[in-house]
């Protein structure tokens, strides 16, 4: 019998604690998605950032999921309490797609999204599945995916497109 990869991801991250998101967890992700558009949108003027931050708060998750139904969103905890989020989608064939990778703004550049993404890496290897992403074409994190061996792939509009060929797998 294979092993759900998303199992084995979930026991993979190094020094975290991933499950899977359910129903009662709407306003911890909410919290999550909301302190990240906090953190992109602190230089826009108080009057127009709080309707942006409420924008990202609804559409964010919907918008994912519309284009990746079977998409799974997995909550990343440490020490007991939550310190971002993940959505993957996982199809049984293709390349596996890395649609959002949020960790709270106070909790970044400490290696956590480091170990969240090397981990992604090293079960999609396993699996021998390619990996993508989509970004917004000036997104930061178009560097820290490159460290992981994301090459630009092409674009979609205003999005670029990365992906990662699967390496030897484990």
């Amino acid at each position: 019998m294979n092993p759900d990869p998303l199992a084995v991801l979930m026991d993979t991250v190094e020094g975290m604690d991933v499950r899977i998101a359910a129903g009662g967890d709407r306003t911890l992700v909410r919290q999550i998605i909301g302190a990240d558009a906090a953190h992109m949108l602190a230089s826009v003027p108080a009057s127009a950032r709080t309707v942006l931050i409420s924008v990202q708060v609804e559409s964010r998750l919907p918008t994912l999921s519309r284009h990746h139904p079977l998409a799974t969103l997995l909550l990343l905890g440490e020490d007991g309490r939550a310190v971002g989020m993940m959505m993957v989608d996982w199809p049984p064939a293709g390349p596996v797609t890395l649609l959002d990778l949020t960790l709270l703004p106070g909790l970044r550049r400490h290696g956590r999204g480091t170990r969240v993404l090397t981990a992604l890496c090293g079960v999609a290897d396993r699996f021998g599945r390619p990996l993508r992403a989509s970004l917004f074409y000036d997104d930061p994190a178009q560097r820290f995916l490159a460290l992981s061996g994301f090459a630009m792939a092409g674009s979609e509009g205003t999005d670029i497109v990365m992906e990662r060929p699967p390496g030897p797998g484990i």
